[in-house]
């Protein structure tokens, strides 16, 4: 058994009242995948199955997860407008969430269960809602990494349209490329560089905690969990598995503190802490396996289980949480994607690698001062900036009577932006 068996906190909420108990429900309700999946009831017949049915995942060479909501609408709509009425998700934006959808796909030489990280082919991620194209797509292939994204359509899913002034101008390589939707690339060195000087810090975890960690959830799931198999429908067979959702937690968090001081850096962190854990309804919850063919095929969590008196989800609500494991089709490199600039040590939109893989944000991994250092950053700034000058002055300024003093402003621009004058274009 993994650490992946671990539980970890997952998930958010559409109601920041609820968030708490949400986050940790659901946290409870996925530990019931992993413990499962990682065989530690072998001595139930219907977790054997879901044991098995994982295990024919591991066998494949490829495979793609999907994680996403299955929700009404008119739910989302009302639950975003309780706290403040001006909040309230638009008809367009709810119908847009109720099918979100974010999914992985990774193809490898080897056995999933096998493969190392040198043995990745591919890897993909994507955002979309329902069967619609994709609001972002991301692509790993032979150190590349492509990215293609509809910001237009990202930002009205979510009721932010993006501002019509935010965009570049016409003609900035991929950073207007971005914005209209089209491909982008970069080299995955700087981000693959980082993240092997950080491995080479992490601790590894000793064969004893692995085995105490074993010992200690299949004592839980063996204490708390029930599996019952709910026979066939459609070709997929359902099995459910219930437990006390506070006790549950409690435990898990419990067996996982007590090894703390011998886990990797990190490890804890996302994990519900004993404050969260009041917040969590104290029944049962359950959630749905689905096996198709011997393999399992998915899993739903529904929220309303979570239906408490004031919170304002009602038990008729439909308002589920899905994984979903399916064949992926070919990851294939796009046949056209512009070179991104590069920024603070080689790596992709002056996004600082290190930081990013160190947990923090957007805002503190962008270095905005790492393009003064991309030439090709440089060159379309100023021939922008002359293109500008051309609208104003006529295409044939330069031999006219204001040239110089016209060519002594892109100058001092250019060494307001970027300390010194970028050559021409």
């Amino acid at each position: 058994m993994s650490l992946l068996c671990v539980p970890r906190r997952q998930g958010k909420t559409i109601n920041a009242a609820r968030r708490t108990t949400l986050v940790v429900a659901t946290s409870a309700a996925l530990a019931l995948t992993g413990i499962a999946a990682c065989g530690t009831v072998e001595d139930l017949s219907a977790a054997q199955k879901i044991q098995k049915a994982a295990d024919k995942l591991g066998e494949q060479n490829a495979l793609k997860v999907e994680f996403g909501l299955d929700a009404d609408p008119r739910v989302l709509q009302r639950l975003t407008a309780e706290d403040d009425p001006a909040d309230k998700m638009s008809a367009t934006a709810a119908k847009n969430v109720s099918k979100l959808r974010v999914a992985v796909t990774v193809q490898a030489t080897k056995p999933l269960a096998e493969a190392e990280q040198d043995d990745m082919k591919s890897v993909a991620v994507t955002l979309g809602s329902g069967k619609g194209a994709e609001l972002l797509d991301l692509r790993m292939i032979d150190k590349t990494l492509y990215l293609r994204a509809d910001l237009d359509q990202l930002g009205k899913t979510f009721d932010s349209p993006l501002p019509a002034d935010s965009k570049p101008p016409a003609g900035m390589g991929a950073i207007s490329d971005l914005f209209e939707g089209k491909w982008v690339k970069t080299g995955t060195e700087a981000l693959k560089g980082a993240a092997g000087e950080k491995d080479k810090s992490d601790e590894e975890l000793d064969p004893k905690t692995v085995d105490k960690l074993k010992t200690d959830l299949s004592s839980i799931v063996t204490r708390r969990v029930t599996f019952t198999d709910k026979g066939e429908k459609d070709g997929t067979r359902h099995i459910l598995a219930k437990a006390p959702a506070r006790a549950l937690l409690s435990d898990l968090l419990g067996a996982v503190q007590d090894v703390s001081d011998k886990l990797p850096a990190g490890t804890l962190r996302g994990m519900p802490s004993d404050k969260d854990l009041k917040d969590v309804p104290n029944k049962k919850i359950g959630v749905d396996f689905g096996i198709e063919d011997g393999r399992l095929s998915g899993l739903t969590f529904d929220t309303t289980q979570l239906a408490e008196p004031g919170d304002g989800i009602k038990k008729t609500d439909k308002l589920d949480v899905v994984l979903r494991f399916t064949d992926p089709g070919k990851v294939v490199a796009p046949s056209h994607a512009t070179e991104m600039p590069k920024g603070k040590n080689g790596a992709p939109f002056g996004l600082d690698p290190e930081a990013l893989l160190n947990g923090s944000d957007m805002g503190e991994a962008f270095d905005e001062d790492s393009f003064k250092n991309d030439p090709a950053f440089r060159q379309e700034f100023e021939k922008q900036l002359r293109k500008e000058m051309d609208k104003q002055f006529g295409a044939d300024w330069e031999n006219g009577p204001m040239g110089d003093e016209i060519e002594k402003q892109i100058q001092a621009q250019l060494k307001l932006q970027f300390g010194d004058s970028a050559a021409k274009s």
